[in-house]
């Protein structure tokens, strides 16, 4: 098996070319969305929208032109009863209270808004030779502030296409249209396992012990990509815990499989001597970038595995860089957001490396410029904790001025 490290940019393509394979539809599910779902076919509206015709504004319903007799007063203390969907009938010369969003009588050729009209005999003082109560007011004309039905959608237009990421004004919308279940692309499905056994989870690490750094941000990163994580467990340096593991049905059925720590070449690093047993394909044995350069990338039975540094900033930088296109990809949102590099020009020179590697630094971005941070050692997560950008500068260095591409953060 050859070392030869791959490009940065060519361990990327292969995880998308991975994730794209061709008559493969996406997993799907059918329930009401929330923001961040991707629609997996059109949503058609069920039924006009609005479904019925209704008064745009508080006042009353008419037929023709005034003065008009009264058939009912305004409503005052419903009590829970629902007084807009009273409608009724008006003939000509005729006048009912409405509230916006109220059923209109049949035959309303208008609505009169209360502020523009006045009514009388309501009472003893100021009914007139027994008449009811009537109502007086210009008339606006013919339609005025009345929603006609089917003026936003006619039942059967789509509402939204497939491939959408809906955000909270699509949930809405189809709330209202009455849409209660939408065909959705699953979200993939990643298994999680943080080994070594240095590793503490709570209070200061002793010497020769870390605290773990990635309980806390991977599945939160994941899930905010799109990802649903099924599995974020700790594991032993332990070449039967580590294989165990592997072979958790879970863990199997997940279309991600990320392993932090453990993907060097040591004899200690069982997660990339396991994880290389069970591989169909590798992807990536060893990447040309600073930091993240052990990130192991293999393919078994439709699944993508990753073994990624222990190293905190390693480790997160290679989550960001492979697995958040996977992300990206599988949960239908193609590339773009995670999937998607910016384009800026850096700020600052940044010096050459030794070896043919890509490194990706921390880096603050303000509109077009990316000036970087301190703190962008692979032990480190000071730069990784107020960047904005990962950008990825060539072997050769920047000067400042030259152009950079970036990874959002």
């Amino acid at each position: 098996m050859t070392h030869t490290p791959v490009t940065w940019d060519a361990a990327r393509a292969r995880v998308l070319d991975a994730c794209r394979t061709p008559g493969t539809p996406p997993r799907t599910v059918h329930r009401s969305p929330v923001p961040g779902d991707v629609t997996a076919a059109p949503v058609s509206a069920p039924v006009d929208v609005p479904h019925y015709t209704s008064s745009a504004m508080d006042g009353f319903a008419v037929n023709g032109p005034g003065p008009w007799e009264l058939l009912a007063l305004p409503v005052t203390g419903a009590r829970g009863r629902n007084v807009h969907n009273t409608g009724g009938a008006l003939d000509v010369g005729q006048a009912l209270p409405v509230l916006t969003g109220s059923l209109l009588p049949e035959g309303t050729t208008a609505v009169v808004r209360s502020e523009n009209s006045q009514v009388s005999g309501t009472d003893d003082t100021d009914a007139t030779d027994g008449a009811g109560p009537s109502l007086t007011a210009d008339y606006p004309g013919d339609g005025r502030d009345i929603r006609p039905a089917g003026q936003e959608w006619a039942a059967g237009e789509t509402l939204v296409d497939a491939g959408v990421v809906l955000g909270p004004g699509h949930c809405a919308m189809l709330a209202l249209c009455g849409v209660d279940g939408v065909d959705l692309v699953a979200p993939p499905r990643v298994a999680c396992a943080f080994t070594g056994n240095e590793v503490v989870t709570h209070g200061v690490p002793a010497p020769g012990e870390v605290r773990d750094a990635f309980g806390v941000s991977f599945p939160a990163l994941l899930s905010g990509w799109g990802a649903e994580v099924v599995r974020a467990d700790r594991v032993p340096d332990d070449p039967v815990a580590v294989e165990d593991w592997l072979r958790c049905p879970d863990v199997q059925d997940a279309d991600l499989v990320v392993m932090t720590g453990g993907s060097g070449r040591s004899g200690q690093d069982f997660a990339r001597r396991f994880i290389t047993r069970v591989a169909d394909e590798v992807l990536a044995d060893e990447i040309a970038c600073q930091p993240g350069h052990p990130t192991l990338i293999v393919r078994r039975s439709g699944q993508l595995v990753f073994g990624v540094p222990g190293n905190p900033f390693a480790a997160h930088a290679a989550l960001h860089s492979f697995v958040a296109p996977a992300v990206a990809v599988l949960s239908g949102r193609g590339a773009t957001g995670a999937a998607d590099l910016g384009r800026g020009t850096t700020t600052d020179a940044v010096g050459p490396l030794r070896r043919d590697r890509v490194r990706l630094l921390p880096t603050r971005v303000d509109g077009d410029g990316l000036t970087p941070v301190p703190g962008a050692h692979s032990h480190m997560l000071s730069g990784y904790a107020v960047a904005d950008a990962l950008a990825v500068v060539p072997s050769d260095g920047l000067s400042p001025g030259d152009p950079v591409r970036y990874i959002r953060l």
